[in-house]
């Protein structure tokens, strides 16, 4: 199965509003593009992967830190 917007979307693990709100639009959009992942450019596809890596970065820095706390 191919990555598309749809798939990349529901790895973000927030809400609609949320990734929405990170994107610049509307839950409405998000939710529209989601139904038709063909019609999303690439600039729209570019902003969800710099969101997804930033996000993946915030949960990585998270997750070591309580390894360090686990380890006290």
């Amino acid at each position: 199965m191919p990555l598309d917007f749809k798939r990349a979307t529901d790895l973000f693990m927030g809400t609609d509003k949320e990734l929405a709100l990170a994107l610049g639009m509307e839950p409405g959009e998000l939710i529209m593009y989601r139904k038709a992942p063909g019609r999303v450019s690439s600039e729209l596809l570019g902003k969800l992967g710099k969101v997804l890596v930033e996000r993946g970065k915030g949960m990585m820095r998270v997750g070591e830190m309580l390894q360090e706390i686990a380890r006290e």
